[in-house]
């Protein structure tokens, strides 16, 4: 009786190192692919990367442990959509300001050139003037 639950404990034990040992190879394997993508090929690995977080997003709401995965990833893109929302409101409201300035300066310069050349329209019409009264007199 002692030598069949002998066997046994050495059949349990040697299951149990077998099945660590093709976990252990497992790990190694599949950590060996992923080193050989993360230097080999980097746009491939953030491809896959992108894939599987969109899986991981598009299938939150049927699984809760999918859904505890998700969070922090769901609180980056929200962080990011406000960030993308801010950023767009800065640049409108920075080409507005800028806009004003140019068109404010444009009209200053305008206005100078326009008052300018009325100057110089009414002199010159006062100098025509004065030469129509002197002639007209003669």
């Amino acid at each position: 009786m002692l030598e069949l639950l002998s066997s046994l404990w050495e059949l349990v034990t040697v299951t149990l190192s077998s099945a660590l040992e093709l976990a252990v190879l497992v790990s190694i394997g599949v950590w060996d692919v992923l080193m050989a993508l993360h230097v080999g090929a980097p746009r491939l690995e953030g491809l896959l990367v992108g894939v599987l977080l969109a899986w991981l997003l598009s299938r939150r709401e049927r699984h809760p442990l999918l859904k505890v995965l998700s969070s922090p990833l769901r609180l980056v893109i929200d962080i990011l959509d406000l960030v993308w929302d801010q950023a767009l409101e800065l640049v409108s409201d920075a080409w507005t300001v800028a806009r004003g300035w140019v068109f404010g300066a444009l009209g200053l310069v305008r206005d100078r050139v326009v008052g300018v050349s009325r100057g110089l329209f009414e002199r010159v019409m006062s100098v025509l003037s004065s030469v129509k009264d002197k002639l007209s007199k003669k």
